[in-house]
């Protein structure tokens, strides 16, 4: 396969069995300055620092070029979002160490008569992902463990947290 870039196992490219070409790439870094005025005697501060390097990518996934359901690539897209990786364009690493998943969407949706999708343009937004200042980061392949909109079966609410029997029992009078 001829490919053009690389994600998490994931490629774009053409080969005898699979077409998925990129068909939108842009990226951005930039730089943000703060500048902190003279007050009262003190000298004027001047803060320059690089921002996070983000990458925006569209392409078209039809079942008749991949083999795959593009509804089923898109819900590995939407399961992926938060998740960090490498990205390699043409064989090397692209703008930055890592990127994480910020978002999947979708597009341009081609239905068959009975609703399986035939084709659908998904794009997706990556951002440099980096350590914060306490120097946590994210566990690969998950965000919190959490999954959007399902509720956790025993969970419970901070309301209904309370003391522990052993916490009571040396509670005193």
């Amino acid at each position: 396969m001829a490919t053009q870039a690389e994600w998490d196992g994931f490629s774009w490219g053409v080969s005898p069995g699979c077409a998925r070409p990129i068909s939108e790439l842009s990226s951005s870094r930039s730089v943000s300055v703060e500048r902190n005025q003279d007050k009262e005697g003190e000298p004027a501060t001047q803060t320059v620092a690089l921002d996070l390097a983000t990458i925006d990518l569209s392409y078209t996934a039809a079942a008749s070029a991949t083999g795959r359901d593009p509804r089923d690539e898109f819900d590995d897209w939407s399961r992926r979002v938060g998740t960090y990786a490498p990205f390699y364009l043409n064989g090397r690493t692209f703008a930055a160490d890592l990127f994480l998943l910020k978002s999947a969407s979708h597009s341009d949706v081609l239905m068959r008569p009975d609703g399986a999708w035939a084709s659908a343009t998904i794009s997706l937004s990556f951002e440099e992902y980096a350590e914060d200042e306490s120097g946590l980061r994210l566990e690969r392949r998950t965000v919190g463990g959490l999954t959007p909109g399902i509720s956790s079966p025993g969970a419970t609410s901070a309301v209904s947290v309370g003391p522990t029997d052993s916490q009571r029992a040396l509670k005193m009078p």
